[in-house]
């Protein structure tokens, strides 16, 4: 183990709730131009004309202008039927388009699961460099795999740093997930987090740093950029903050299935062996080619790759 040290006394209840009471529902707000959005209605909006209909909706919950925008950008790219903004009580016909999913729309995702729709989770971008520029897309899962066929273009015009890796580091950073996401999303229990710590300290003295979720992924990213340095590794369930971590070559535990599963190990028991794997530029490039902005989604470029992909 380590040379023990004792790390910064906190209060852990008050890491993982929600810090800011503008996002209850454990997303954050970052979007560029979201006010650029029609009325909320009841009703399903219709598809722009001129595009072929296919059957895919998108459902955003009430008061959710950055789910709204997102997913009807994505769903009339698709050619699809519009948002039922509030969501209803059942799935309309057809493939359904989620931005995150939250408690008002979780009935909905598990409905489509439950009867194998296609379904499509939307969310922030994979690295934090083109977030609320970019947007991610999935078919059928939460997360793109780092497998996908690499976009080498792409990458570069987001201009990351890949840093080599550091084997060496006093602290280890814990990354929060809201309990939104945890409960609905990973279905976990409130008292994960309590129990993921408890592991980590049996098998290592080194300090650890708890970082508690908050709407505000900007300001996040900036502390987070601080908090690797001298870092040994990074732990999370599955935030993009260890997508952050690997560029910048701080090896990660990612206890969910998530883009940084295949660059880092699940099993905390192993947090001082930690793995420094080949690939990271691949890697990177894969992601790179599955997050789109919002002018992309409406012209269908997200859409179209990945029906390439089916």
């Amino acid at each position: 183990m380590h040379p023990s040290n004792q790390s910064e006394g906190f209060q852990w209840h008050s890491m993982i709730e929600c810090t800011s009471h503008s996002n209850a529902c454990g997303y954050d707000a970052t979007l560029m131009d979201c006010s650029q959005t029609t009325e909320e209605s009841s009703s399903c909006t219709t598809p722009s004309s001129g595009i072929s209909k296919n059957c895919i909706r998108g459902y955003a919950a009430k008061g959710k202008a950055k789910a709204r925008v997102v997913c009807d950008a994505f769903v009339r790219g698709a050619g699809g039927q519009g948002v039922c903004q509030p969501p209803p009580k059942k799935l309309r016909n057809g493939a359904a388009c989620f931005f995150g999913v939250t408690e008002p729309t979780r009935h909905l995702w598990h409905q489509a699961r439950r009867e194998n729709r296609d379904w499509y989770y939307l969310d922030n971008a994979y690295f934090d460099k083109v977030r609320g520029r970019l947007f991610r897309a999935v078919r059928c899962g939460i997360q793109a795999t780092g497998l996908e066929h690499p976009d080498w273009r792409r990458l570069s015009h987001m201009g990351l740093e890949i840093q080599p890796w550091k084997r060496t580091g006093r602290h280890i950073v814990v990354v929060v997930q809201s309990n939104t996401y945890m409960t609905v999303v990973a279905g976990k229990q409130s008292d994960w987090w309590h129990q993921a710590l408890a592991q980590i300290r049996r098998h290592t003295d080194r300090p650890i740093s708890i970082r508690g979720w908050r709407s505000n992924k900007m300001a996040l990213a900036k502390t987070l950029r601080e908090a690797l340095v001298d870092c040994w590794a990074l732990v999370t369930w599955s935030s993009a903050a260890a997508n952050e971590a690997l560029l910048a070559g701080v090896p990660v535990f990612v206890a969910g299935e998530c883009a940084a599963s295949q660059m880092g190990l699940s099993d905390f028991t192993k947090i001082e062996s930690p793995v420094y794997p080949q690939g990271r530029a691949r890697w990177a490039a894969a992601l790179a080619g599955q997050q789109w902005s919002l002018d992309e989604f409406q012209k269908g470029v997200a859409w179209r790759t990945l029906q390439a992909a089916v």
